[in-house]
């Protein structure tokens, strides 16, 4: 295939090329810079980049925009968000709203505009109507639910209520339903299933589903050819995987995958003729995520999310014809993310949406070359271009910041943002190029080590050498910072949204008194499905962003997934590439085994049953951990399991330590080891397992203990240990919703510091690759600002001492029979939500039952806690 490279005029980018190419990080903590809105414009998010949308920007609140459609008389724009469709004239004013339980994707308008189809959960397609002066939700399924169909059944097809969006892992019996395309005469609606990889084909009229045209795997996205005799259906996940090719499972379906990274490998068109219902499959690049024609039908455009090109198929040779590349020069590294296409109504002009760029890239047809860039929301997800006038829906618009002047945030506070522009009142499009580039700090570019260096705590380039020759990276969950570290009077904190203060926490409170505090970091990523691929791969690639809020496929907070990975890999992938020796314990372990030893058989004990055992020495049970990654496998630790939490993280602890003790023993520590303690998620108030206060005390303590053994240990000199939350959903924050608390324990690091850097899991990910001399994995771990504001150039080897726990572990959360008032009603809530899986319990529920137990007799704070979605209290 071949590849055009990006071509811009030397004139747009030339005065950024060389921002900080040279420039020493900082040893000094910098004047505290929050993220949210900047005092001199834009919005600072989470990802080491600022918004600066153009045009008319109206703001999605609550809610996050997934994709739009122009309705053929160009009078109404429907947007498709995580719980509701939005009706907007084009000049930006919002008409009306209808609610909707969504697909990931997936609307379209009738030929005539009478009706809007739209994607639904459960198997269900929407159709929504004029009734008069308003519009109505009616339902139907996307397949006969006679027909048999892998992994289907028919669930309850009724509209939804209120507008609520769905969190936590993937829905049983769902076929998930993506793409919509229409017949030019509007008799037929074509349907992707996402899960089943088929094309459901069904009659409008009748609203019966009939044929279904097996595809290649994950079709997402599905376009009709203008003259209606040909559907394309891009896949995912592309071709079935042939014997002897490495493949892993993708809700239900293996998937090709790279051995080196087990992300997936390539995608795939499914070229379908509608009179005969036949198809025939092409390979094209890695997760193909949109599709666009030419005027003349002859060329379609596809938008590869993971290869960071788009390709150019032949309609009439039926073969890739090439593919043009969209790295900037000088924003090297994967994460441009073009995830949505629109072609301009003269035909000679491409927009693409680059969710990871922030941006809106226009490129010159039939050639590719870039003539500039359009600054976006946070993630643009979707593009529509009619008659000059361009619509921007931006998924995470200006981040987690939903909240009225003055009040607090959570990280599900989506602030989503659609933008409307007339293209003829821009400013020049170099104008508006040289801000996005300021925006994604163009020019930093990966310098190669320099000959000679005196060794430092961390380096200025990778290759040069540390003082450190052993990093420890702990990955906990879900804390925000104020919900923990709010009670330190020497930070930035907000004690009255502080739940688990320094009486259950006191370990954590302690290493931030004895090292650095850490007052404004921030989770790159919003729940633990994301967050995990933040924490170990620096980036959420198109997949993961597209599925947000629809987790039907996958919830893979513990891997299990290959289309959620990033082509580049994972941080161990990078550390042994490097020829660095890793260790992983827990961490994306996504078959975890608890055996009966007594009956031979896999089993789920409860939670005080593993206690027990604990404490008897493991008698009973035996506990194995297993994943799916391949090229991860070799270098987990046998028996250490991340989740599920009804195993106590001292058990964890030990796990760790007893190979510690090994490690002592023989002189050789990993370079690289990665730790998942993730108890201080809790089960909220849920009976049968420990207190939300308990469950975080047993994280606490675990933590202690593993700080204090490695400060007493030989390798204690060379050696950093990192921490940080895989996102924060756990509590509110004053600041933002991403804030988060994080640890920077080493001889080294400071004694007694606060630091306000700005610093995200990119960061810390950046840090790492310092020490142990790597480069970055993708644009934004080398974007990424290190944490030198941490680090002094004198050593102090004085360990940790371990602080006892307050709270008792084994406190367990009472019978709802046993309460009375708000806490009783809360529990009784909290008890009736699916805890089946990590994040499946909604977490507005959740998070004020804990509320109510932390914070007894004191009245829940509105004030500072805004719901991501309206009705969740009922």
């Amino acid at each position: 295939m071949k590849f055009l490279p990006p071509v811009l005029c030397f004139s747009l980018v030339c005065g950024i090329s060389g921002l900080a190419k040279d420039a020493a990080p900082s040893k000094t903590a910098a004047p505290r810079k929050l993220v949210g809105e900047q005092p001199e414009g834009g919005v600072l998010v989470t990802t080491n980049q600022i918004v600066t949308p153009i045009g008319k920007v109206e703001r999605t609140e609550g809610v996050r925009p997934k994709d739009m459609a122009l309705s053929p008389d160009g009078a109404t724009l429907a947007v498709l968000t995580t719980s509701k469709v939005l009706f907007y004239t084009p000049d930006g004013t919002l008409k009306t709203s209808v609610a909707v339980k969504p697909g990931p994707l997936g609307l379209v308008w009738r030929p005539d505009g009478s009706a809007l189809y739209v994607s639904g959960e459960d198997g269900a397609v929407y159709r929504i109507a004029r009734e008069g002066a308003a519009w109505k939700a009616t339902t139907f399924p996307a397949v006969d639910p006679a027909k048999k169909v892998k992994l289907f059944s028919l669930q309850d097809l009724s509209p939804a209520s209120s507008a609520k969006e769905t969190t936590g892992p993937r829905r049983k019996h769902d076929p998930q339903v993506t793409g919509l395309a229409v017949s030019p005469d509007g008799k037929r609606l074509y349907v992707a299933l996402g899960i089943s990889n088929a094309v459901s084909v069904v009659d409008l009229d009748s609203l019966q589903g009939g044929e279904l045209i097996p595809t290649g795997i994950a079709p997402y996205r599905i376009a009709l050819s203008p003259d209606g005799r040909t559907l394309y259906c891009a896949n995912r996940g592309g071709r079935a995987p042939r014997a002897g090719e490495a493949s892993a499972p993708s809700a239900g379906t293996e998937v090709r995958v790279d051995p080196r990274t087990d992300a997936a490998l390539r995608g795939s068109l499914t070229i379908i003729d509608t009179e005969k219902l036949t198809g025939a499959e092409v390979e094209v690049g890695r997760q193909p995520s949109d599709l666009a024609f030419s005027t003349d039908g002859k060329t379609l455009y596809i938008a590869n999310s993971d290869d960071d090109t788009v390709g150019v198929f032949d309609t009439e040779k039926q073969k890739l014809a090439g593919s043009f590349a969209l790295h900037p020069e000088q924003d090297p590294g994967f994460g441009q993310i073009p995830n949505a296409l629109a072609l301009s109504h003269d035909g000679k002009t491409l927009f693409v949406a680059c969710g990871g760029a922030n941006a809106v890239a226009a490129l010159d047809l039939p050639g590719g070359k870039i003539s500039g860039y359009y600054p976006a929301g946070w993630y643009p997800i979707s593009v529509v271009e009619r008659d000059g006038r361009l619509f921007f829906a931006s998924s995470k618009g200006f981040g987690a910041r939903y909240a009225k002047p003055g009040e607090g945030y959570k990280v599900l506070g989506s602030m989503g943002t659609m933008q409307f522009i007339e293209t003829a009142k821009l400013p020049p499009k170099a104008e508006l190029t040289r801000q996005v580039a300021l925006n994604n700090g163009w020019g930093k570019e990966e310098l190669p080590a320099r000959p000679d260096r005196k060794p430092m705590p961390i380096p200025e380039r990778a290759g040069e050498p540390s003082l450190f020759k052993h990093v420890v990276f702990i990955i906990k969950e879900n804390h925000t910072y104020d919900s923990t570290l709010g009670d330190m009077a020497a930070g930035n904190g907000e004690a009255k949204l502080c739940m688990f203060g320094e009486e259950v926490t006191p370990n954590q409170h302690a290493l931030a008194r004895q090292w650095v505090l850490l007052d404004n970091t921030y989770t790159s990523g919003t729940n633990s499905a994301d967050g995990h691929q933040w924490t170990m791969s620096g980036v959420a690639n198109g997949y993961m962003e597209q599925n947000y809020a629809a987790h039907s496929r996958s919830y893979p907070y513990d891997g299990g997934d290959p289309l959620a990975y990033s082509p580049e890999g994972f941080l161990w992938n990078a550390a042994l590439k490097a020829g660095k020796s890793v260790r992983v314990y827990g961490e994306f372990v996504n078959k975890p085994h608890i055996l009966d030893k007594t009956t031979g058989k896999k089993s789920t004990p409860p939670w005080k049953d593993l206690w027990a055992d604990y404490h008897a020495g493991g008698a009973k049970f035996e506990i194995t951990s297993d994943t799916d990654n391949a090229a991860l496998k070799p270098y987990l630790h046998p028996h250490y399991i991340g989740f599920p939490t009804n195993v106590s993280d001292q058990w964890r602890a030990d796990q760790y330590l007893a190979e510690l003790k090994t490690f002592e023993a023989s002189g050789k520590m990993p370079d690289l080891s990665i730790l998942l303690l993730p108890n201080d998620h809790t089960t909220g108030t849920k009976p049968g397992f420990p207190t939300p206060r308990a469950a975080v005390a047993d994280n606490d303590l675990a933590l202690g203990r593993i700080v204090e053994a490695l400060t007493h240990s030989r390798f204690w000199k060379e050696t950093l240990v990192l921490v940080i939350e895989d996102d924060s959903q756990l509590g509110m924050d004053h600041v933002d919703g991403h804030r988060t608390m994080a640890f920077c324990v080493s001889p080294y690091t400071r004694r007694g510091a606060v630091v306000s850097e700005v610093y995200n899991h990119t960061s810390l990910l950046r840090t790492m690759e310092l020490v142990l001399g790597f480069p970055a994995m993708n644009r934004f771990d080398r974007t990424a600002t290190p944490m030198t504001a941490c680090f002094g150039d004198r050593a102090d080897e004085s360990p940790y001492t371990l602080i006892a726990n307050r709270v008792p572990l084994d406190e367990m959360n009472p019978p709802a029979s046993a309460l009375r008032g708000e806490r009783k009603r809360w529990a009784l809530a909290c008890a009736r939500l699916d805890w089946s899986d990590v994040d499946r319990a909604n977490p507005n529920v959740v998070a004020h039952a804990v509320w109510e137990v932390q914070r007894p007799g004191e009245a829940f704070p509105r004030k500072w806690y805004n719901l991501n979605v309206k009705g969740d209290e009922d």
